[in-house]
């Protein structure tokens, strides 16, 4: 079996996608489906799911048909799918129709293991619809968004989309999208790379976006700017405990890059990101860097009910990551 991305896998007679991230999942069976159809506009479609999946539906609808048109069937939930269906893809596999397209969407689980093992070893093409969970690895996936939309885009501003939008791969597959749409040039003129501050016009206002900004300006050691973004975000009516999550985890990522043998590979970010990092890390010390850590992990305690006022320990805990920086 091997693996291929979604937005370059190819038409065959069997094709696995398998993982939980529905994001991938549709996008590989949307593909496969326009290809399809693209190949042959009188394809016959059938989806393989529900009263549809009953005893011997596969092979009534890949026999040859009377009209010779091509037929695309999906199995969008293979890991759910009745017995019956499972062995018959089963047998299926050992001999599939020429003009048949079968794609089968695994979305996870140990189910139907077997199966799974007799596509690998029929070489399927997989797709890898795993959750996308490391930094890095969205970030990868932001800028192929904007490279297939023939868009640039700062390195910055890909981390500060995946800052304010990475918890949810759809969402942050959105924003990008609505990026490259509201910085489309005119006819004629080219597209000018896309910032941070472009990046900043549809995230303001955003928790996380301002939590991060909160962060890199106390690791700088910029008091009053840090503050101000603060004030501006509890303004706004933002919840503590997502502030100090992300700022903690800013902090945690300094304090990745100082320890010995850090690279980009073990610490699953770009390199520039480390880069970035390494240079504000110069500004820090152990002792420095400990002092701060402890005013999050304080602050974090206090938010989550242990504190009289969340408000106040976030304003400290930023006081104290400028004031450890300085003190160094």
């Amino acid at each position: 079996m091997s693996d291929v991305e979604w937005h370059s896998v190819a038409l065959a007679p069997i094709v696995l996608v398998h993982g939980t991230e529905t994001l991938i999942a549709d996008r590989a069976v949307r593909r496969l489906r326009t290809l399809a159809k693209e190949a042959d506009p009188s394809v016959a479609i059938h989806d393989l799911s529900g009263e549809a999946a009953g005893p011997g539906s596969l092979t009534q609808v890949a026999s040859p048909s009377l009209f010779g048109e091509p037929r695309f069937v999906v199995v969008p939930d293979l890991q759910s799918a009745p017995d019956a269906l499972v062995l018959e893809i089963q047998d299926y596999v050992k001999n599939p129709e020429a003009d048949v397209t079968l794609v089968l969407v695994h979305r996870g689980g140990n189910r139907g293991k077997k199966l799974l093992d007799a596509l690998k070893k029929a070489g399927v093409p997989r797709v890898d619809a795993r959750p996308v969970k490391r930094a890095g690895d969205k970030q990868a996936f932001v800028a192929a968004e904007f490279a297939r939309a023939e868009r640039r885009i700062q390195p910055e501003a890909v981390a500060a989309l995946v800052d304010a939008f990475g918890t949810d791969l759809a969402e942050l597959a959105a924003i990008s999208r609505q990026l490259i749409e509201d910085t489309t040039p005119d006819q004629g003129r080219q597209a000018a790379r896309i910032t941070t501050q472009d990046v900043h016009a549809v995230t303001a206002g955003r928790v996380e976006s301002t939590a991060f900004a909160v962060a890199d300006a106390a690791i700088a050691g910029k008091e009053q700017e840090a503050l101000q973004l603060l004030a501006q975000a509890q303004l706004a009516g933002a919840d503590p405990v997502p502030i100090v999550a992300a700022i903690a985890s800013k902090m945690r990522s300094l304090a990745k890059v100082t320890a010995p043998g850090a690279g980009p590979r073990s610490l699953g970010m770009p390199d520039w990101m480390l880069r970035n990092l390494s240079r504000e890390a110069r500004s820090w010390t152990d002792r420095s860097l400990a002092r701060a850590l402890e005013a999050v992990a304080r602050a974090d305690h206090e938010v989550k009910g242990a504190g009289r006022d969340p408000r106040w320990s976030v304003q400290r805990m930023v006081m104290e990551i400028c004031r450890a920086r300085r003190a160094r």
